[in-house]
């Protein structure tokens, strides 16, 4: 029997024929709810026509499925191409034949401009709904339909398409593409409404975003909506609308005759709510009734005009289980750990790849290992453009794995956690199991760390030579970057060296107290000094050994030591000098570094030398320490501290041996976390370079205003670009500038307790404690006293002078060449697991972590007497006097 090439959406009840959106539709009108009429170009049609053009769908996504990334991006893009160039005008005059007919029956298609959607059959299905993966066009004038239905069919050859069936069925079929027709509405508001709060699961309430006008601003992700939570009763009625975030909004978009059009909404009416109540239980009751009638929660697509309320489609929120369980917003959040290694306010692409990092090589690695993440529960969020850290989803994953969770604020940093989550650890042939997975992480760790960070070292050197990316093109820029972040993922390490650190931590925090007495910590971290294997720590030595050629070398000092001082031209002043070739050595080695370095976006010290020289100046007029002193100190520290450990242990020398025993593996493993860390970032100022060439070659394509534009884009977006997806990308970038802008001027909790509360709440007012006396936890033993030094950004770094006491927000590794003049660091927030904190410990520098409010409370030119061993930081002088140098 010949299938039907079109069908009204009222007989659209065969999802293989009509796709899963019009399939979708028909069932809504055949239970009542308003949708607005139209049509189906069936998938027969689009069977058809890829056969005469000699196309074989079934064959060529199977081999889609099976062929190299390259060669696969290779065969979609061709398929798309050829797609495009088909000649579907016949196709096309009988949908608008169609639409006429049903016009006579309809006012509501009297309309001159269609809404043109997707409608593949594997669209809208109940284990994945390809939201966003498929085409949609709006306003298509009837002389344009012939363009807009190919375009759709070309997007089911997507890379991303592809990329999402096989991370959902890989077994599954070649799907067709069916597409809708219907009229433009003009609409008065319009916006998506989720029968379940879509992030919690929450299944007693609803979510609604609204705009004015027409939707696909707020789908597109250009505007912000007004965004309402409506409370639903055991009734499944709306009883009460919980929480109203109404957005500021300059314009609508809406349909006229001749398109569709941005309409400037007057100043006035900028913050006037999209919905009224009585609207929006409406949208609330109409949300469940399509929920209760499909089985599964849905949201809805949906639009009000000057009367009615129509549904435009219904698909299923998959991912996410109705639940009133322990959700995201239950959860309490902390900006520790990832403030340490990240810039204030990360670019949108630095968070994409953190995200990514924490899901593949933090959360992915736990769940191999047995443990259960609830549905729902994320590791990351951000708030304000700053990215928070799940601390109940880390306590949760430490308790099942038989730790000590109580421990995760001293090694982590930030504040204890308030409500511990009940947890039920793991059965025991699943906690030996998962040890053993866990030995065998560390295992690797230590055996192919080494030999894969020299190979990481000279790939990046190799491949991202600047000559060399500068005869990249657009696509072999991003392609390279793929193929060194596919090497990267399978030589990933951290979480081995991560949970080898803890593991002794862990071990000392059991043991130590016990056997040294309350001041453990102090001994502990002073026997840690100056191992000479902590990568990081080692660039402080190396700033001391410049500082010292710079001394003895006649053109070097006097360099240094002319006034006025202008380094710009360092190179050209320096030629010839053993000092230029020591120091370009250093930057060799570690130019790749920064502060916030884990943002690609953060330069780096390569980036700005001058910096660097300015801090060795410092040093130059000052009396600092030789290279053997600093040596020499460490070393005498050291040897006190185990002196001093062993007296304790007496004549209980098992408790010795077994003390050295877990030292020199905890030292093994801080010096892996830090390699591990210094060859990542060799790793991410590569991709950094190849980025900002990348930005230049689309500044040049006049897509971009500027090569730093890319930074502000998602990981996907840049895939997007890639394949050649039209978009306003100025627009974007422009409102995301706007937006960072915006979050720089908002200052944020460390700790979010009720992120649903936190949402409506900006800087809180300066409520801490005027003590005197100021307390954290000890990172790096020793006792220093001199004036202060606030540091609140990099461009700081000049004013510091030598033997001051840094106060910052957290021990950055990129801040570690600042450790060679300071006299000591407070910081009010970080943990002895940090990387920052090792550093300081392997320097010796005396350090204190998590002391709340630092910069608030201390003032620049205030003395204070810093006990590092004790973890805390006196004033000399009271609060109440002028301390201000």
């Amino acid at each position: 029997m010949t299938q039907p090439l079109v069908l009204p959406l009222s007989r659209c009840i065969d999802p293989a024929l009509a796709g899963g959106k019009a399939a979708g539709l028909a069932r809504l009108l055949s239970c009542g709810f308003s949708v607005p009429p139209g049509l189906c170009l069936t998938t027969e049609a689009y069977d058809r026509s890829l056969k005469r053009s000699g196309l074989d769908a079934g064959q060529d996504w199977k081999l889609a499925m099976v062929l190299s990334e390259a060669e696969r991006n290779a065969l979609l893009l061709d398929r798309q191409s050829r797609i495009r160039a088909l000649d579907v005008s016949d196709l096309a005059a009988q949908c608008i034949t169609a639409l006429r007919t049903l016009s006579a029956s309809s006012e509501t298609l009297s309309s001159t401009r269609w809404a043109v959607r997707s409608s593949a059959t594997n669209e809208d299905a109940g284990h994945s709904s390809f939201a966003g993966l498929y085409r949609t066009h709006l306003g298509v004038p009837t002389d344009r339909l012939d363009t807009a239905i190919k375009d759709l069919w070309a997007s089911l050859w997507h890379e991303r398409v592809l990329r999402y069936t096989i991370e959902r069925d890989p077994s599954q079929s070649a799907p067709s593409m069916a597409v809708v027709i219907q009229p433009m509405l003009d609409a008065v508001a319009a916006g998506v409404a989720h029968s379940i709060h879509p992030i919690t699961g929450r299944s007693f309430q609803i979510l609604v975003d609204a705009v004015p006008g027409l939707a696909a601003p707020l789908v597109d992700g250009q505007a912000t909506p007004d965004q309402y939570v409506v409370q639903i009763g055991a009734d499944r009625q709306p009883v009460w609308i919980r929480r109203r975030t109404i957005a500021r909004k300059s314009s609508r978009l809406t349909v006229a005759e001749d398109g569709l059009r941005h309409e400037p909404i007057p100043e006035s009416d900028q913050e006037r709510p999209s919905l009224s109540d009585e609207q929006l239980l409406e949208l609330a009751r109409t949300a469940k009734e399509v929920e209760r009638t499909f089985g599964f929660p849905v949201d809805l697509e949906w639009a009000i005009d000057s009367g009615k309320l129509w549904i435009l489609q219904a698909r299923p929120i998959t991912g996410i289980r109705p639940s009133a369980e322990f959700t995201n917003d239950d959860c309490e959040w902390s900006r520790t750990n990832l403030k340490e290694t990240m810039p204030d306010l990360p670019s949108p692409l630095g968070l994409s790849l953190m995200e990514r990092f924490m899901e593949e090589h933090i959360v992915a690695p736990y769940r191999k290992l047995g443990c259960r993440i609830p549905a729902g529960l994320s590791s990351t969020r951000v708030f304000y453009g700053r990215p928070y850290l799940n601390v109940t989803l880390f306590h949760m994953l430490q308790a099942q794995l038989r730790s000590d969770p109580s421990l995760l604020s001293e090694h982590m940093g930030g504040e204890s956690i308030a409500a511990p989550p009940p947890v039920e650890p793991l059965g025991w042939p699943a906690f030996l199991r998962a040890g053993l997975l866990m030995v065998m992480e560390m295992r690797r760790a230590v055996v192919h760390g080494p030999t894969w960070f020299a190979e990481m070292k000279k790939k990046m050197a190799e491949q991202c030579n600047p000559q060399q990316i500068s005869r990249l093109s657009l696509h072999e820029s991003l392609a390279r970057i793929e193929e060194l972040s596919t090497w990267i993922r399978t030589h990933e390490l951290t979480f081995g060296i991560a949970g080898g650190v803890a593991q002794c931590l862990q071990v000392m925090n059991h043991l130590l107290p016990r056997w040294l007495g309350p001041d453990w910590r102090a001994l502990s971290n002073a026997a840690l000094q100056g191992q000479g294997t902590v990568i990081s720590a080692q660039q402080i030595i190396r700033l001391a050994e410049l500082v010292h050629i710079a001394r003895h070398e006649s053109a070097a000092s006097a360099f240094f030591t002319t006034d006025p001082w202008n380094p710009s031209g360092f190179r050209e002043a320096l030629m010839g000098t053993a000092f230029l070739r020591a120091f370009e050595s250093y930057l060799e080695d570690y130019g790749h570094r920064g502060v916030g370095e884990s943002d690609i976006m953060s330069p780096r010290l390569a980036d700005n030398p001058e910096a660097i020289l300015a801090l060795l100046r410092t040093q130059l007029r000052t009396a600092s320490s030789e290279p053997d002193d600093i040596l020499s100190r460490q070393a005498r520290v050291r040897a006190e501290a185990l002196h001093e450990i062993k007296q304790r242990m007496g004549w209980k020398l098992h408790r010795w041996w077994m003390y050295l025993w877990w030292r020199r593996r905890l030292c093994r493993f801080f010096a892996l976390r830090e390699a591990n860390r210094h060859h990542l970032m060799y790793f991410s100022s590569a991709i950094r370079r190849l980025l900002l060439h990348a930005g230049g070659l689309l500044v040049s394509r006049r897509i971009l205003d500027d090569p730093n534009d890319v930074f502000f884009m998602t990981l996907q977006e840049t895939t997007d670009l890639a394949e050649g997806q039209e978009r306003d990308w100025r627009s974007v970038i422009r409102t995301r500038r706007l937006e960072r802008a915006h979050n720089a001027h908002v200052h944020p909790p460390d700790t979010i307790r009720d992120w649903e509360t936190a949402r409506v709440r900006l800087a809180a007012p300066d409520d801490h404690d005027r003590s005197d006396l100021l307390s954290g936890v000890p990172i790096s033993a020793g006792v220093a006293t001199g004036p202060v030094r606030v540091l609140r950004s990099p461009n700081d770094w000049a004013s510091v002078q030598a033997g001051e006491i840094l106060v910052i927000p957290v021990i950055d590794p990129g801040m570690a060449p600042l450790f060679g003049i300071a006299g000591g660091v407070i910081a009010e927030m970080g943990g002895t697991l940090s990387h920052g904190a090792i550093i300081a410990r392997e320097y010796g520098i005396p350090t204190v972590a998590n002391v709340r409010g630092a910069r608030s409370l201390l003032k620049d030119g205030q003395i204070v007497r810093l006990d590092a061993g004790a973890g805390t930081v006196r004033l000399t002088q009271p609060q109440h006097s002028s301390s201000t140098a």
